[in-house]
């Protein structure tokens, strides 16, 4: 049921929504769309995937934390599933940015049989990766959901504003990044640490002293 919403959302967005969501943001202030350049950076995977790609041995073998080592690795997992989910439906839908809205001829729609960065606006990436996070850590530390709900929220409205996806991109990528986090969550690998209190916290591996 709330996959066959997101589906009526995103396209109501289509034909409804994203055209008239590109005009308005092409014509907002350059300083709004400086600030939000600036935040759709926590949108980028790359951070992500290396700091955790760093923590996940440094927890693991160093500092033999095997519980916080199993949930950084569920993190990473979710960013690398979804982020790779959103990378093969992209050239297989085949999108045309807003941007091709303002071009010559202008372009709306899908490209058929075209391949590039201009066709691969759906869904958003950005915003695929940032729910993830969210969504993900809302697992581990639940008291500070908000805080994680309202920076996604700000990477989603990014992508909009900065004209790189339309609203219809976002939802896409916000039902992406938050259903697969969920699949994950309920996996064998990940279910009973999850289900441990602690945060990134964990017992030390049995036979090593405190």
């Amino acid at each position: 049921m709330v996959a066959a919403l997101f589906a009526g959302m995103v396209a109501g967005c289509f034909f409804l929504v994203d055209r008239q969501a590109a005009v308005w943001a092409r014509g907002l202030d350059p300083l709004v769309v400086a600030i939000f350049w600036k935040i759709t950076v926590l949108g980028s995977a790359t951070p992500y995937l290396i700091g955790l790609a760093l923590l996940y041995p440094a927890l693991r073998f160093s500092l033999r934390r095997e519980a916080a080592a199993q949930r950084a690795l569920f993190v990473l997992v979710a960013i690398v599933v979804s982020g790779l989910t959103a990378d093969l439906l992209k050239p297989l839908v085949a999108r045309w940015r807003p941007v091709a809205l303002f071009s010559e001829p202008a372009q709306y729609g899908f490209a058929l049989f075209k391949s590039g960065e201009m066709n691969y606006s759906f869904p958003s990436g950005h915003a695929t990766t940032a729910c993830a996070v969210a969504c993900a850590l809302t697992l581990l530390f639940p008291g500070l959901r908000a805080l994680w709900i309202v920076v996604a929220a700000l990477v989603a409205a990014s992508r909009i504003v900065i004209g790189a996806h339309f609203p219809g991109d976002v939802l896409a990528g916000v039902w992406l990044g938050v259903v697969i986090t969920l699949a994950l969550s309920r996996t064998p690998w990940f279910r009973e640490v999850l289900e441990k209190p602690g945060g990134w916290a964990g017992e030390r591996s049995q036979g090593t002293r405190p």
